[in-house]
């Protein structure tokens, strides 16, 4: 047993040069709308109060789903009920979705009738969903909103991201879904095959620096 943990060790990168044992958010980062990126941290990470935004609704906290490693970053805070899902787009930073933990797929209305996910997030960041930016609609389980994307005016931040081992493009396949909160059969298309976990893991992070919301400098690290 020894020999085996030194040798799962060693195979590991040291603490500081582990994206995965750095990271402390499960967000997710979708640059040209289709590839899908872990993050270190959150740009709502700026609010102090974000982890209790939706705390009136009584969410159950995030329950562990077994998944794959790579695919998402896998711890959560305590209080963690949902997910940010973000857009890179034409080097402005955009939220573009939020995904509860604990909601089921197609009850999604049932909870939030008006849409007041959205709602409490402009309180929150005092920042206005912008309608002439088309949200993410790649993947249904995601992608949710269709009223616009917000810009992260506020994120004034440093910020990793590393290619998730999990891409919702090319993969063959799908499938269909009626949800009688939506009174629409969704299409779910299958994702693509995981990449290689031992060609991810050697895959280098990348440094994303923000100014006002917009994207000043994209460098590649020695973090893995």
């Amino acid at each position: 047993m020894k020999s085996l943990n030194a040798f799962v060790e060693a195979r590991q990168p040291a603490k500081d040069k582990d994206f995965m044992r750095i990271a402390k958010t499960n967000d997710l980062l979708y640059i040209s709308d289709s590839i899908v990126y872990l993050m270190s941290k959150s740009p709502l990470e700026a609010f102090p109060g974000y982890k209790d935004v939706y705390a009136s609704y009584k969410l159950n906290n995030y329950a562990f789903w077994h998944m794959p490693y790579g695919i998402e970053v896998g711890r959560h805070p305590a209080a963690a009920t949902y997910q940010v899902i973000w857009c890179l787009r034409d080097s402005i930073l955009y939220l573009s979705d939020i995904f509860f933990y604990n909601v089921e797929f197609c009850k999604y209305k049932s909870v939030f009738p008006n849409n007041e996910q959205y709602k409490l997030m402009e309180e929150l960041t005092e920042v206005k969903f912008d309608k002439t930016q088309s949200p993410l609609s790649g993947n249904p389980f995601r992608h949710r909103n269709t009223i616009g994307m917000m810009p992260a005016t506020w994120s004034n931040d440093t910020i990793l991201i590393k290619l998730s081992r999990g891409q919702d493009t090319k993969g063959k396949g799908q499938w269909q879904i009626y949800c009688e909160d939506l009174n629409d059969t969704i299409v779910i298309k299958r994702s693509a095959p995981l990449l290689d976990l031992e060609k991810w893991r050697m895959t280098p992070t990348e440094e994303l620096i923000f100014r006002n919301g917009k994207l000043i400098s994209r460098e590649t690290k020695d973090i893995y």
